[in-house]
């Protein structure tokens, strides 16, 4: 790969070469919600008994996700896609010391993915955001869905990182182009120590602790994650009508909004409210519960539409 992608590519490995993400098993309210979902997909006709279920975890990082789900899952193959060398040399080595053998791993870069055949389930979490080429890498997470299959995403949401957005902003000011990767994480690591309390904490950063202090001291004591959060080789958070938009340039129905329900009821108390939100097309509904939650993040689940006739 040449030109700007291919730039853009060697950015990414060599930042996850140097800081591979996760790097351990976290649990998380995302994790569970997801191992309930995958259990009950896999198990539905017409996925059920007709073969085996394939599940593919695009930028899968060191793996521990991707083990997780594949170790409580053993009726499905799954394989974990990264462009970081590195990441996925620890992704093999923790399936192997934990037994795993429904798994396997390759290089590949989401926005070109090679020949891979069709998925049940497709996930691409904390990845798209990631990508400055995101049409190219969305419309590859589609091509590679089964008919019957679903696509879940975990993005960074714009409304609710916008803080955080500004103090990377401000550490990339600070650092210039020419700044060494020990010097970014310096920056980074001196910036949370002295200014955390104050400019950092609740401005939209994530780690399994949440974004208040003790997310705080989570990135203190991960390098990987003070890395991923404070000085990433691109990022750019996204909106819930953006997603929307190009599950329907894709031909996908949205489906679900994981933990977030649009339910009038569970939004307000006062009947002027619950009425207005209740007309509201469910898509319009859930744009303005997103304006209410100001999401730092979007876990959101598509399928592709039925064909017709």
């Amino acid at each position: 790969m040449t030109g700007a992608a291919g730039t853009d590519q060697r950015a990414a490995a060599e930042h996850y070469d140097r800081w591979p993400f996760p790097g351990g098993e976290h649990a998380s309210r995302e994790g569970l919600i997801l191992l309930r979902r995958l259990g009950a997909w896999l198990e539905t006709p017409p996925i059920a008994g007709a073969r085996r279920p394939r599940v593919v975890d695009v930028g899968c990082g060191t793996g521990h996700t991707l083990v997780a789900l594949a170790r409580r899952l053993p009726q499905a193959d799954f394989l974990g896609l990264d462009v970081s060398d590195g990441t996925l040399a620890l992704a093999r080595r923790h399936a192997r010391e934990t037994g795993t053998g429904n798994t396997r791993f390759a290089h590949a870069d989401i926005t070109a993915p090679g020949e891979l055949g069709r998925f049940d389930v497709v996930l691409c979490l904390g990845v798209l955001h990631h990508v400055p080429a995101v049409a190219a890498g969305f419309a590859s997470l589609a091509g590679l869905l089964a008919p019957q299959g679903r696509l879940v995403l975990w993005c960074y949401g714009r409304y609710g990182r916008a803080g955080h957005m500004l103090n990377q902003r401000f550490l990339g000011l600070l650092a210039g182009e020419e700044a060494s990767p020990e010097a970014r994480a310096l920056l980074g690591r001196a910036f949370i120590e002295d200014h955390g309390g104050r400019y950092a904490e609740g401005a939209g950063f994530y780690t399994p602790r949440g974004s208040g202090r003790a997310g705080l001291e989570w990135l203190l004591a991960h390098p990987s994650w003070l890395a991923d959060q404070m000085f990433p080789p691109f990022e750019r958070p996204v909106t819930l009508e953006e997603i929307l938009g190009r599950f329907d340039a894709h031909g996908l129905a949205f489906e679900e909004w994981l933990g977030v329900t649009d339910d009038p009821a569970q939004w307000s108390d006062q009947p002027a409210i619950r009425e207005r939100l209740a007309r509201l097309s469910r898509r319009d509904r859930l744009l303005a519960i997103e304006c209410l939650l100001k999401p730092a993040y979007y876990f959101v689940v598509g399928r592709p539409r039925p064909a017709t006739a």
